[in-house]
């Protein structure tokens, strides 16, 4: 059985259960003003040449350039403006690539701007690469298309998939299937830079072979992995400061739910109800992670999925204390979880603990994530969160 698609992004057994984050590998670019660098970068100047520190994957979109030979006497102005800007650094040798001090905030909080080329390896192990920050972005996925919009990158967005736009809520950009992808849509809007979080038909290599930048990139498996890819598509659209005042915001509201419950060492027996069929949430998957933090006991502990679908004896059996309702579509009320047959013995029944919630802001891994861990704090200590 088959939850409805927007329960998702990716249904049981599909591969939301299987997602991971991988982050982006470091890079070192123009961006290293170390000494043995800069000279590098000079002679490979003087020799009308560019020097590549990351090798092209075959995927990547080639971009045409021009190289000329610079007259001699700006080769010696450029050497001489170098090494003075190293001589009025003091000198002293940086750190380069992605530890370097140029890479993070500073002391005032400030972000630096992302260095380019950018290149951000996927889940099948395939880079792509970014000359520049992208302009023309279609996004095959829900959650990346609230990430986009929330960290001001909505502009760039020329195409979404069906489940989520932005504005959240309008149908401001058109529409495409990421569950039925179609290259000729994906390819009309002509875009510098596609999205997508499943291979579904064969649709990456689809665009790689018509030349079409694309990351493929499995959905985060926990809220940790949410926030290093809001990150990540700060960088990928020269979003950078956004993408990390919205991660602070977030951490902070994080932080302050875990301080609310500190002091307690083990939460309520949960079961987190997907649909009419029990499907639930163990706590390896990214909705289980959710529990984690709230250190709730998931009743689906120890299962082989991390989707699993559970029996009604099983649930009555192991007693959850809160029932939480995350039924996309089903219309599931706590009056009709009441009236199931033999739940007048579980304790959420018995002492009206259910509670119904927005399946969107605890199923799809996007910068709402914090409504849902706040919103399930309630549902689970309402005498600490009102």
């Amino acid at each position: 059985m088959r939850l409805p698609a927007t329960a998702f992004e990716e249904r049981p057994g599909d591969t939301i259960a299987r997602a991971s984050c991988r982050p982006p590998r470091p890079l070192r670019g123009w961006g290293d003003f170390s000494r043995p660098a800069l000279e590098l970068r000079v002679r490979s100047l003087l020799d009308g040449c560019e020097i590549r520190n990351q090798k092209r994957r075959r995927n990547h979109r080639p971009v045409a350039r021009t190289d000329t030979k610079a007259p001699f006497l700006f080769l010696v102005l450029l050497v001489t403006a170098a090494l003075g800007l190293l001589a009025s650094c003091g000198g002293d040798d940086q750190p380069s690539g992605a530890n370097s001090p140029a890479r993070h905030a500073d002391a005032s909080g400030a972000q630096p701007e992302t260095a380019f080329p950018l290149t951000i390896e996927g889940s099948d192990g395939v880079a792509v690469t970014l000359e520049a920050p992208t302009r023309r972005i279609v996004s095959l996925s829900a959650h990346a298309t609230e990430i986009l919009c929330a960290i001001g990158a909505g502009d760039a967005i020329v195409a979404v998939e069906r489940w989520a736009n932005c504005p959240l809520g309008s149908n401001e950009k058109p529409a495409l299937d990421a569950y039925q992808p179609n290259l000729e849509a994906i390819a009309s809007y002509n875009p510098d830079f596609v999205y997508v979080f499943s291979d579904r038909d064969g649709i990456v290599e689809a665009l790689r072979r018509v030349r079409i930048p694309v990351l493929y990139l499995k959905l985060p498996s926990s809220i940790d992995g949410v926030l290093e890819q809001i990150e990540l598509f700060g960088r990928i659209t020269g979003h950078t400061a956004e993408a990390a005042d919205l991660v602070r915001s977030m951490r902070q509201r994080i932080d302050a739910v875990k301080e609310r419950i500190s002091d307690i060492q083990v939460g309520p027996r949960i079961f987190h109800e997907l649909d009419p069929t029990y499907y639930t949430a163990a706590p390896n998957s990214f909705v289980g992670d959710f529990y984690n933090i709230l250190k709730a006991r998931n009743i689906a502990e120890g299962a082989e999925t991390q989707y699993p679908q559970l029996s009604a004896e099983l649930i009555i059996e192991r007693d959850p204390e809160v029932i939480i309702l995350a039924d996309q579509g089903a219309e599931v009320t706590p009056e009709a979880v009441k009236a199931r047959p033999g739940w007048d013995q579980i304790s959420a029944v018995k002492h009206d603990r259910i509670c119904a919630v927005d399946p969107d802001i605890v199923s799809r891994p996007g910068p709402r994530v914090v409504d849902g861990l706040e919103a399930l704090a309630k549902c689970l200590y309402p005498e600490r969160f009102q």
